[in-house]
C-alpha cells in the first residue's frame, strides 16, 4: 500500500488512461464532441501539454533530447502543475462549470516514471494534484497495443518497446488498486471492443445518450 495521499477529486474532471496505442486520444475527441452535442461546455486537453515544458517532454519522448529519469519525472510534475493550477488550467476551467477531458494525467506518471524510479518517489511528486471525478482506464494488452502502433508506421517513442509496455501495464494495475478514493469513479473498459463500443460504454457511465 502506498503511503502517499493524493488531493481529493474535483468535479467536472474526466481522465482517460491506458497503454500507448489503446485509444485514449480517439476516445477523448469523441467524448468532447458528444458533450458539446449534448449542450455541455467541454474542453479537451492532454499530458504532456502543448506548453513549453510539455513540448520539451515530447522531445525527450521522441528521443531528440536526453535527461535523467528523475529530471523527466520533475518535468512531468512541473508541466502538470501549470496544467492544473496555471492560467486557464484544469482547476479554473472546472470551477467555471466546464467539463475538462484529459488524455493522460498523473496515473501515466505513476505507470511510466516508476519504471526507472522508486514508485513512492514518483507518487510523492504527484501528491499535490487533485484526482479526477472519473477515471476511464482502457485495458488492452501490451501485445495488441504494439500491433496497433506498428500499423501506424511511426517510429517508436522512448517507452514504446514491448518489454517496457508490459512493465507499464503492471504499474498501471498497481496504481488502480492503490488509488481507491470513493469520490473518484474508476471504470475499467475492455480495450478489445470497437471504437464505437468503447465510446458507448463511456457515454452510458456519464448518462449521455448515444
Amino acid at each position: 500500500m502506498s503511503s502517499v495521499s493524493f488531493k481529493k477529486p474535483i468535479k467536472n474532471f474526466i481522465v482517460l488512461e491506458g497503454l500507448d496505442g489503446c485509444g485514449t486520444t480517439t476516445q477523448t475527441a469523441l467524448l468532447v464532441k458528444k458533450l458539446e452535442e449534448a449542450g455541455i461546455q467541454a474542453v479537451s486537453t492532454r499530458e504532456p501539454t502543448d506548453g513549453s515544458i510539455g513540448r520539451f517532454i515530447r522531445s525527450v519522448l521522441q528521443k531528440k533530447e536526453s535527461v535523467d529519469p528523475f529530471t523527466l519525472a520533475l518535468l512531468f510534475s512541473a508541466d502538470r502543475n501549470e496544467h492544473v493550477f496555471g492560467k486557464n488550467g484544469i482547476a479554473e476551467q472546472t470551477r467555471s462549470g466546464k467539463m475538462v477531458i484529459c488524455d493522460r494525467y498523473l496515473f501515466s506518471s505513476l505507470a511510466y516514471q516508476s519504471l526507472f524510479m522508486d514508485y513512492e518517489t514518483v507518487a510523492g511528486l504527484n501528491r499535490f494534484y487533485p484526482l479526477p471525478e472519473y477515471l476511464f482506464y482502457i485495458d488492452l494488452s501490451p501485445e495488441e497495443c504494439q500491433k496497433r502502433m506498428a500499423a501506424r508506421g511511426e517510429e517508436a517513442e522512448l517507452f514504446e518497446r514491448l518489454e517496457l509496455q508490459r512493465k507499464i501495464d503492471a504499474n498501471y494495475k498497481k496504481s488502480l488498486a492503490l488509488l481507491s478514493d470513493p469520490a473518484m469513479k474508476t471504470v475499467i473498459i475492455d480495450g478489445r471492443g470497437s471504437i464505437k463500443d468503447i465510446h458507448s460504454q463511456i457515454c452510458r457511465i456519464l448518462d449521455l445518450t448515444v
